[in-house]
Order: C-alpha cells, then sequence, then structure tokens
C-alpha cells in the first residue's frame, strides 16, 4: 500500500498552533509574552532552563520523539525514489512492488528496528502485528532495559525520589513553584536525613563490624546507591543491545503502514501550518533556523555545508519554496511530501564505486539528511507541544513518584472518608464528602486549572505557585526574593541532589557525540543514557568512596564519623539529605520575605505581560 498522505480538518487547533509557536520560540531562546508577540529569553531564565534539564524525562522524551521522526525521515525518502522508479517504468507500482521499495527496504527497515524505536513504539513491536518470535524477544528485551532504567532512576538520587513520593503522598499534586513544596522541603528533608542517619547507626548495631556487603562495612551501603546505579545502567545497556541482536526485518503490514502514514500526515500538516507563517518573513525564518539549530547546543546540528549563504539550511529552503498559498492544504502537504524526500535524497555508489568506504560514507550522509528532517520537524513535534504521558514514557520511578503516590494520597482520603461519615452524622459536618471531592480527578483538575485562569488573578496574585510564573506582575524587591529562592531551590534539586545526574549528562553526550561521529546510524538515546548512567554512577561513586575523604582528611574536615570498631561513614546520601534540609532553610526564608514584600509593594494587576525597553521582540502570526 502507497503512502496515504491525509489532511486532518481538526488537527490544528488554536491551542496546538500556539503549543507549537511557544515550542519553535522556546529552541530558538525567546518565549511568549501576550497574543502573538514574543521576545528574547533572559540569561537567568536560559540559565534555569539548562539547569532544570538534567532530568531524565528530557532523554526519554527525545527518544520517543526522535525515534518517530528518523523513521518518517527514512519512509519519506523512499516513497521519492519510488515515484522515481514508477515515473521511469511509466506506470503506477503495485502494492507488492512500493512495499518492498518503500516499507520493506533496509532504510526504513533499519529504523523501525533502532532500539528507541522498539522501546517507544509499543503499538507496533506487540503480538498483533504479525511480528516473528525474533522481534517478540526484542521488545522484551527492550522492556526489560525499560525497567532496569527504572531501577537505575531510583538508585541515582535515592534522597529525591524519597521527598517526592513522600510529597505526593502527603499531598498530591504539589507544584514544584509553589511555596507549599519549598515548605514540604524544609520539612521532609530535614526528617530524610536524621531519619536515614539514625536508621543506618541501628543496623550498624544490629549488624555488628563482622557484617559486610560486597566486602565493604554494613555503613559502606550509603556509597553502594551510586554503585547499584551504574551497574543497573550497564545491565540496562546490555538488555538493549540484546534487543538490537534479537531484532530482525520483517514485512510492515496494512495497519501498520496505516498508522506510519498518519505519523507522517501529522507532522506534514503541523509542519506546513507554521512554514506558512513564516513563508516571505525574514525575521521568522531566522527564528526557525535558530530553533532547528537546537538551544543548548555548542555543537550545531546542521553544518555550514548544508547552509545557504544567509545561514539559512538547505532543508527549510526546499520546503518554503514547496509551499503555494494558491492551493489547498492538502496539495501544500503533498508538494512538502516531494520537497523533503527529495531533498534526502543521496546517491548510493554502485559496481566498481561500491567499496567499503564509499558504503560507509553514503550511509552517514544518509543519516546525516535524515537528521536535517528531524531538525526540522522537532519544531513541531515535541514533548513542550504534546506530551503523550504514554506508559511507556513512564519508567518506574515515575510510576511510582507520579502514579502510585498520588493513588495512595487518594485512597487514604477515601478511606479516612467512612470513619468521617460517621462524625457528619454526629456532628452535623460535612468532613466526608470534601476528602472524597479532594480525592477525586476532577477536583485536582480544576484546582490546577485556576491557577492560570486570569479571571482569578486577584485571589492567586500573593500564592508561590502564580508569583513565580508571574514574576512581572510584583514590584523589585518581591521579583529578586522570588529569583534568589527559585534559584536556591533549582540549584537544591538540580545540583546538589543531582550529582549522579548531572555526571551521567557528561558521559551520556560523549556516546552520542561518538556514536554520532564514527556510526552510521542514528545513535539510540536510550542506550547512551544507560551508558551514561553506568559511567556517572562509577565515577560517583569513586568520588564518594576516595577523592571526599582524602580532601576530608587533607583539611580536617569531619567527612567521616568514627565508632568504637573504626567504623567510618563516608560523605554519603545521608549528608545530601541533610545539606538538601539545610539549603532549604534560606530558601524557605527568602520566599517567605517575597510573600512579605508583595503585600507591601502590592500586585501590579498587569496580567498581560509586556516587552521591556530594549529586549529584542517579534510578532509570530498565525
Amino acid at each position: 500500500m502507497a503512502l496515504q498522505i491525509s489532511s486532518s480538518p481538526n488537527l490544528i487547533t488554536p491551542a496546538l498552533d500556539r503549543s507549537i509557536k511557544n515550542n519553535i520560540a522556546r529552541k530558538s531562546g525567546n518565549k511568549h509574552v501576550h497574543g502573538d508577540t514574543y521576545k528574547q529569553r533572559t540569561m537567568w531564565k536560559k540559565i534555569c532552563d539548562f539547569v532544570g534539564s538534567t532530568r531524565a524525562i528530557n532523554v526519554v522524551g527525545k527518544a520517543h520523539f526522535e525515534s518517530k521522526q528518523y523513521s518518517e525521515a527514512a519512509i519519506l525518502r523512499k516513497d521519492y525514489q519510488a515515484k522515481q522508479k514508477s515515473n521511469a517504468l511509466g506506470r503506477d507500482l503495485t502494492d507488492e512492488e512500493y512495499d518492498e521499495a518503500v516499507w520493506n527496504s533496509s532504510g526504513v527497515q533499519n529504523r523501525l528496528m533502532r532500539e528507541d524505536y522498539i522501546r517507544y513504539s509499543p503499538n507496533y513491536y506487540n503480538k498483533d502485528n504479525g511480528h516473528t518470535s525474533r522481534n517478540l524477544w526484542a521488545r522484551r528485551f527492550s522492556n526489560l532495559s525499560h525497567i532496569l532504567h527504572g531501577l537505575c532512576e531510583m538508585n541515582a538520587a535515592p534522597t529525591g525520589m524519597t521527598y517526592n513520593v513522600m510529597r505526593n503522598t502527603a499531598a498530591s499534586g504539589v507544584d514544584e513553584k509553589s511555596t507549599k513544596n519549598k515548605f514540604l522541603m524544609f520539612g521532609m528533608l530535614g526528617f530524610i536525613g536524621v531519619a536515614t542517619t539514625e536508621l543506618l547507626t541501628a543496623i550498624r548495631g544490629l549488624s555488628g563490624n563482622t557484617a559486610t556487603f560486597l566486602g565493604q562495612g554494613i555503613l559502606n551501603l550509603l556509597i553502594a546507591f551510586p554503585v547499584a546505579s551504574s551497574a543497573l545502567g550497564l545491565l540496562g545497556f546490555c538488555a538493549g543491545l540484546a534487543s538490537q541482536i534479537a531484532v530482525q526485518k520483517h514485512k510492515v503490514n496494512t495497519k501498520q503502514q496505516q498508522e506510519l502514514s498518519k505519523d507522517v500526515s501529522d507532522n506534514l500538516q503541523k509542519l506546513l501550518s507554521q512554514l506558512k507563517a513564516i513563508k516571505n518573513k525574514p525575521e521568522l525564518i531566522q527564528i526557525m533556523v535558530k530553533a532547528m539549530q537546537g538551544k543548548h547546543h555548542l555543537l550545531k546540528k546542521i553544518k555550514s555545508d548544508s547552509l545557504d549563504t544567509q545561514g539559512i539550511p538547505h532543508i527549510l529552503n526546499s520546503a518554503l519554496a514547496a509551499i503555494d498559498p494558491a492551493k489547498t492544504e492538502l496539495e501544500n502537504m503533498q508538494a512538502l511530501r516531494n520537497a523533503l524526500g527529495q531533498y534526502m535524497q543521496v546517491d548510493k555508489p554502485t559496481g566498481d564505486s561500491a567499496t567499503l568506504w564509499a558504503r560507509y560514507r553514503y550511509a552517514k550522509a544518509v543519516t546525516t539528511k535524515e537528521s536535517h528532517y528531524v531538525a526540522l520537524v522537532s519544531t513541531v513535534d515535541h514533548m513542550e507541544i504534546a506530551n503523550p504521558h504514554a506508559k511507556a514514557m513512564k519508567d518506574a520511578r515515575r510510576q511510582t513518584e507520579e502514579i502510585a503516590a498520588p493513588a495512595i494520597h487518594n485512597f487514604a482520603l477515601k478511606t479516612l472518608a467512612y470513619p468521617a461519615a460517621l462524625l457528619d452524622r454526629v456532628a452535623n459536618t460535612h468532613i466526608a464528602p470534601t476528602l472524597r471531592k479532594w480525592a477525586s480527578e476532577s477536583y485536582q483538575k480544576a484546582h490546577a486549572k485556576k491557577m492560570s485562569d486570569p479571571v482569578r488573578a486577584s485571589k492567586n496574585c500573593f500564592k508561590g505557585e502564580y508569583m513565580a510564573k508571574n514574576i512581572h506582575q510584583y514590584g523589585p524587591v518581591t521579583r529578586a526574593c522570588i529569583k534568589i529562592a527559585e534559584g536556591m531551590r533549582l540549584f537544591n534539586m538540580n545540583v546538589v541532589l543531582a550529582s549522579n545526574a548531572n555526571l551521567s549528562r557528561i558521559f551520556n553526550n560523549i556516546a552520542l557525540l561518538a556514536h554520532n561521529a564514527v556510526g552510521t546510524s542514528p545513535a539510540s538515546r536510550s542506550m547512551c543514557n544507560s551508558l551514561g548512567r553506568f559511567f556517572g554512577g562509577a565515577v560517583l561513586a569513586i568520588i564518594f568512596g576516595t577523592f571526599i575523604p582524602i580532601a576530608a582528611d587533607a583539611t580536617g574536615s569531619p567527612s567521616t564519623v568514627s565508632t568504637e570498631g573504626n567504623f567510618p561513614v563516608n560523605f554519603s546520601m545521608t549528608n545530601i539529605g541533610i545539606l538538601m534540609f539545610l539549603l532549604s532553610t534560606p530558601t524557605l526564608l527568602v520566599q517567605g520575605l517575597a510573600h512579605v514584600a508583595a503585600r507591601v509593594e502590592g500586585w501590579k494587576g498587569n496580567i498581560n505581560k509586556t516587552v521591556p525597553n530594549g529586549v529584542p521582540a517579534f510578532q509570530f502570526s498565525r
């Protein structure tokens, strides 16, 4: 069956259009102000965004979306070749000929067999789609790798996970920027730090000096957290590797072809909606160029040899040239299909010229062209636009923190409603209905919407969450206090807590760059992340167990706690919990000062944001 391009009449809603434009602005270093006005992001916002991007969900999201986009690129490339073959023959290809030329071709199959696609496209690799036993095993190995990744994340930051579980169990739906969250950090992190110390002290008292774990003293179990994270990262990588070894090519059935066609159609339609908005507008074209190159990347996604004299990628020029405002949406989508497919063509070596080196260069060139498509379409297809929140994207840690903990919270409220009902009858109160209301999903969603409802701005103006998200509505002292409080919270959660994540991030990027420099296919973000966790956890364990005690001995600082049996406790998660508690104290104090300053300086009430004088801005019209 040929690739079916179709236009969905209700796909491009005003909300989706705004989300796409916001994503393009974000990736280009800008942000939404109001209406169609956008302005350049401040350096403070860029730093906060960069620091906050250490979380694993960012890696998962990139793997999920890029896996689809590389498959789409291969389909469009092979579809164009099939059309050229049809023109040469002077007739339409039969379904069998088209399937062999496109769906079952090596180019498309290689992208569908990537570990990222196997893991984050559960509707493709399942029993209903007629897969071979090897492909079913590939899916199982990939699932195992995903499970191991979740366990790895649990051990990578046990203090943070413990806090998130306790917070979401005690008060589900707490915004991280809210005063409530800062208060809970102050209360719970201190408890976690002290409780962990007491627990390990009790374990030591019960076990004695002879107890060992992997040859180490029982208290050195603390260092075992990064060790376990590192080991699970390596096991996750091995499981992903087993998935890649097991997977094999298979014929794409009709149902799968329809789903893949829909993916291509939806992204072409979303891309078309934005290309129409920037066509013949040099300023907006440059915004799109910056978005394609990425926001934080030191290395550009599209190199200079693929840019014109004005720095515009050739693929963007080809896409813009294909659009004709006088034509229908479907006709323009077909034109985009042909233009993008033609752009990604690379001359394949044949005969005597098909040396090993020539074939290698050909494969690299194909991957490079496809990466340009990914850079273009990621501006309109990204987790910042429409995060599917699919089960496949939630690892064991996120399921525990974001599903299990809130479920326990709601269950506790519903359970307490039963004895409360008896009290209501005796005292004529309404406690039970209130508890059931708090536990209902509809109430929780409505409560979340209240904070963004402009009609309720005057009621929300002195709440921490609203203040942090609408800083322009307050005076200079209030703004300074909000920035300091948020800065300390980000530093606490994304630097102090995320030492493993930051180290892993370095190795993750090294693995990506190494594979992309040498390999002929797009690097698997999932497997590179597992490798990053392996090296990051190993380095952190070495630092905790070796360098910090050495430095402490050299400076005379108490990095260890000696016991009668010479049982040292090295710098550990216990100290991290206490350190985070100590940092949460001034965070809460400054947040309190922000509330005081807000009431003294007053609320300006300027709900609509404006562009400050001297700040670059632009209009991104529909």
